[in-house]
């Protein structure tokens, strides 16, 4: 099988490489990050001689890019990492956040659809379903609760979800979403 993992030099991204790399050994990976802020190439160094794994540095949000990555991988599964991230910084600049967050997802899902990817899967946060007062340890999001953003942060991600499941029911796109 072979895994496109997006943000995979990130924090997480990076530890699911690590996960991936143990537990199917035979799978190829290759990880696209455009190496922003978040992403620290060095996190991916015990890998980067593997023969199964490849890095690409890209920007999710260039379709010429990842259409060019897509049309020369051929891709069975897309695990979507990459995002902007910190409320504090959508607070600063939210376009940025639209621009990767929404847009960036997109794009990856368009070249899913071009290229008969079997599986999307996107990262999500639980942040899209708001906030919970601080004096009350005993209440818990569930996935059955509404979506209520509070910030460009999290909107930028709610909308990136709706639009997962919107490619899944208009196009039939194989997809799953994980709220951590």
């Amino acid at each position: 099988m072979k895994i496109l993992v997006t943000g995979g030099a990130g924090f997480i991204g990076s530890n699911f490489v690590f996960y991936e790399r143990a537990k199917h050994p035979e799978d190829e990976i290759v990880v696209v990050d455009a190496l922003t802020y978040a992403g620290n190439l060095e996190t991916l160094k015990s890998v980067m001689d593997d023969p199964c794994f490849k890095f690409v540095k890209a920007d999710i949000a260039d379709r010429d890019a990842m259409d060019e990555l897509f049309d020369k991988e051929r891709f069975d599964v897309v695990v979507n990492f990459a995002a902007e991230s910190h409320v504090d910084r959508s607070i600063e600049d939210p376009g940025i956040f639209l621009r990767t967050n929404i847009l960036g997802t997109q794009v990856l899902m368009d070249a899913a659809r071009k290229y008969g990817v079997k599986r999307f899967h996107q990262v999500g946060t639980d942040e899209v379903y708001g906030d919970l007062p601080l004096d009350r340890p005993d209440l818990f999001f569930t996935e059955d609760m509404p979506l209520t953003a509070s910030s460009p942060y999290s909107a930028s991600k709610a909308s990136a979800d709706l639009l997962v499941m919107a490619y899944h029911r208009t196009y039939g796109l194989p997809v799953s979403i994980s709220r951590c």
